[in-house]
């Protein structure tokens, strides 16, 4: 397999990013205590790409040539100083084995400092991943508190990326 690298979302590629936020909201749309509805142009009707990015910034997750997802981050953490993973996506061809693992590393090293990270508590793949991330490889790096908030049960996860027990990871 091709190796995995984190693409700067620019400008430019903000229509591709608008196409995957749509895949995106259509999975998620099964968790959400509301429907996220269609437009007349048969499209979601959810923030553009350009507004996800005013107050932070992304990356696309490529395998060689190939887009194998997105992570939309900023400054919102909790934590002063922290950065706050806003949307993590991964395509569904790409989400066997471990892939999720490396991707996160490849951002860590990219990060210093804390890094916090929700999900929904419906989201039970999301959550066993994060879970599973933390046991196996954060080890006891890493935070996890419970959240409510309009009607929605999250889990926030937090690490220090200085504590990474995988900094030396080998990506694909």
């Amino acid at each position: 397999m091709s190796k995995l690298i984190l693409k700067e979302v620019l400008p430019a590629n903000l229509p591709v990013l608008d196409n995957m936020l749509q895949l995106y909201a259509h999975e998620l749309n099964k968790f959400f205590n509301f429907t996220i509805i269609l437009g007349d142009n048969g499209r979601y009707l959810i923030k553009p790409a350009a507004i996800h990015l005013a107050d932070g910034w992304g990356y696309f997750i490529v395998v060689g040539c190939e887009y194998a997802g997105f992570i939309l981050l900023n400054h919102r953490a909790k934590t002063k100083g922290g950065v706050f993973i806003s949307e993590f996506f991964i395509m569904p061809r790409f989400r066997r084995g471990y892939f999720y693992k490396d991707v996160i590393a490849r951002l860590a090293s990219t990060l210093d400092g804390i890094v916090e990270y929700r999900v929904m508590k419906k989201n039970k793949r999301a959550l066993f991943l994060f879970d599973d991330l933390a046991k196996r490889f954060l080890s006891a790096a890493i935070q996890k508190t419970d959240e409510y908030e309009n009607g929605i049960e999250y889990s926030r996860y937090m690490f220090d990326t200085a504590n990474i027990t995988y900094h030396k990871q080998v990506f694909i």
